[in-house]
């Protein structure tokens, strides 16, 4: 409960005044007063309370008509949030090159894209406020999840991310180009793509230079970021006699991811950890903040009528006790 006008509550100074001058009064006109009992006495303390019970309950009333004057209300607080976060997309490498065991989870050695997909179910837990898309690429890059604030139905989606689920080449550029036409119209604040490969650009019809340029004109920034160990990495293929595990060669193109992400005020990183590519993505979280307007509103209901109608009933009592069986000589 608060009160919309508290100054009036000044007005119990006077209050407590006049009770002392009551109190300080009545002791000086005091008379003496004849029982037929010589052994009655009115010092009693029920006697007392009933000769001022009156007064009391005029006390009372005028105090509860000072807390109308306070208004007290009650009030219902709620708030608004006006996102001015951030549109991200995160743009997944799944080529064949993906499968590469290289890289640990608890412990246990797992291919690239089940540590990426790991990684990426805990940087979007991290993300409440933003809208976040899904693309994956391989021979091209196709949309996995348009932008949403469902991330539910994103972190499901990323559970149906397979090896070679885009084919088995690597669109770097196609991947780019398709991230900027899904952000490029949104109104958001800040527009992010952050791209994984652990390749070269290998297909598509579009280079990643040519995409890059479009990302700077639309205002978008490109985080990069190369999975994985080069040179000679484990596989496992399949042969006629079974799964068998064999070293292929692999390379990362640096070079381009780095100029991708310079140009678009970004920044490349480099995972050959689980624990590199964790640390990646805090950083990534820490750089791009969201940040959310909240508007406050408070709804109150006046609730004097209350001490009013209270008051008034303290008056009639006062009044019908003191011409009654409280009535003085």
């Amino acid at each position: 409960m608060s009160f919309a006008n508290p100054l009036y509550f000044i007005l119990f100074i006077v209050l407590l005044i006049a009770v002392f001058l009551y109190f300080k009064q009545s002791k000086l006109s005091s008379i003496q007063i004849s029982y037929s009992n010589p052994n009655e006495s009115f010092n009693n303390i029920g006697d007392k309370i009933l000769y001022h019970l009156p007064f009391i309950l005029r006390i009372l009333s005028i105090s509860l008509i000072i807390v109308c004057l306070a208004r007290p209300q009650l009030g219902q607080s709620f708030s608004t949030n006006k996102n001015l976060g951030l549109d991200i997309i995160l743009a997944i490498d799944t080529s064949q090159s993906m499968s590469a065991l290289d890289l640990k989870l608890n412990n246990q050695t797992v291919d690239r894209l089940t540590v990426v997909k790991k990684i990426l179910k805990d940087f979007i837990f991290k993300r409440p406020d933003d809208r976040l898309g899904l693309i994956v690429f391989g021979d091209e890059a196709y949309t996995q999840c348009p932008i949403t604030r469902d991330h539910s139905a994103i972190i499901n989606l990323i559970d149906y991310i397979d090896i070679g689920i885009a084919g088995k080449s690597t669109a770097i550029g196609s991947a780019i180009a398709l991230g900027v036409k899904r952000l490029k119209d949104l109104e958001a604040k800040s527009k992010i793509l952050i791209l994984m490969t652990d390749g070269q650009n290998t297909s598509g019809s579009i280079s990643p230079n040519m995409a890059s340029k479009l990302a700077e004109e639309f205002k978008i920034k490109i985080y990069t970021i190369g999975i994985g160990q080069e040179g000679e990495v484990p596989f496992v293929v399949d042969t006629p006699f079974g799964k068998k595990t064999t070293k292929h060669n692999v390379t990362i193109d640096e070079e381009t991811l780095i100029e991708i992400a310079e140009k678009t005020g970004a920044k490349y990183y480099r995972a050959q950890s689980t624990e590199e590519l964790t640390a990646i993505y805090n950083e990534i979280n820490k750089l791009e903040k969201t940040e959310i307007e909240i508007k406050e509103y408070t709804n109150y209901k006046d609730i004097y009528e209350y001490f009013l109608w209270a008051a008034f009933a303290l008056f009639i009592l006062e009044l019908v006790l003191s011409n009654t069986i409280l009535k003085r000589l």
